[in-house]
């Protein structure tokens, strides 16, 4: 690896953990609950279960479905950080390296863009479309990590032959995605939802109600 490439990795990986700790530092100063944070972990568990559960079952992430169900139930914040904490700590059993930050990127946006386009994604079309674009999308990012690990050259030809050859992988991901999206999303929808409106929503309103009238 020459020290261009290296100077490259630093970037990247800088720039990425300057993205995810915005996004953290804004759910900070969004103030959650105990309830919530305790719910968020929980999911997070979920969706690291989802990937080790069938790990050995290339391109099926069965978490990525998790990470897209709470960025529509939950919101484009709650989205990005189940998906990003998810990466990293499902990585603490898989191993962990430099390329952890650009798979806690792809499952951040992942989980981030779901809660951006969550009314949107209640067309069971656009749904299974969502979910297919992001196996590829989630490939394309992680697959970042690897220019560098390889020490792949920065030229069009090994690039595109890198992508190209993870093309099976992605696919088997997206069309793992749009089926569990197709299949489960209204079940997971009520269980996530009665969730929400139990642990997140009622202490919100109790704690409104003890307040005072003027």
């Amino acid at each position: 690896m020459d020290v261009f490439m290296i100077i490259m990795l630093i970037t990247s990986i800088l720039l990425i953990v300057g993205f995810i700790y915005m996004a953290f530092k804004m759910f900070e100063n969004s103030k959650p609950t105990v309830e919530s944070i305790v719910l968020l972990a929980i999911l997070v568990a979920i969706a690291v279960l989802g990937r080790l559960l069938l790990l050995s079952i290339p391109g099926i992430q069965a978490g990525s479905f998790i990470v897209i169900m709470v960025g529509i139930v939950y919101g484009k914040e709650e989205g990005f950080l189940v998906g990003a904490l998810a990466a990293m700590v499902a990585d603490l059993f898989v191993g962990i390296g430099y390329w952890a930050v650009f798979q806690m990127l792809g499952w951040g946006l992942m989980g981030a863009t779901a809660g951006i386009l969550a009314s949107k994604l209640e067309n069971p079309i656009l749904r299974v479309i969502f979910g297919f674009a992001w196996g590829y999308l989630y490939g394309w990012i992680t697959d970042i990590s690897a220019i560098f690990y390889m020490g792949i050259k920065l030229e069009l030809g090994p690039i595109l032959a890198l992508y190209l050859n993870g093309v099976a992988y992605d696919f088997a991901h997206g069309l793992a995605n749009a089926v569990l999206l197709f299949l489960l999303y209204d079940w997971f929808k009520k269980i996530f939802l009665r969730a929400k409106t139990k642990y997140i929503d009622s202490p919100n309103q109790n704690e409104d109600s003890s307040e005072p009238s003027l």
